[in-house]
């Protein structure tokens, strides 16, 4: 997931928390804690990043540079 798509939906589950709590659905403890949880949720590094097609990569060739011989 994109970093601009982790923030906006944390800025959602915010504001959602936020109208819940000004509503009274919740608690100020229940509206701190989902807040709290849910920025852990935001923290949480993602394990399945793409692999970039432009990124550089190593390729093992068998050969020693010319300094070294």
């Amino acid at each position: 997931m994109t970093t601009w798509l982790r923030w906006v939906l944390w800025v959602v589950c915010v504001a959602t928390v936020g109208w819940l709590w000004l509503a009274g659905a919740l608690g100020a403890g229940g509206a701190l804690a989902a807040a709290a949880a849910s920025f852990l949720l935001f923290a949480w590094p993602n394990p399945a990043q793409r692999r970039r097609r432009s990124a550089l990569r190593y390729i093992e060739m068998g050969k020693l540079p010319i300094g070294l011989h």
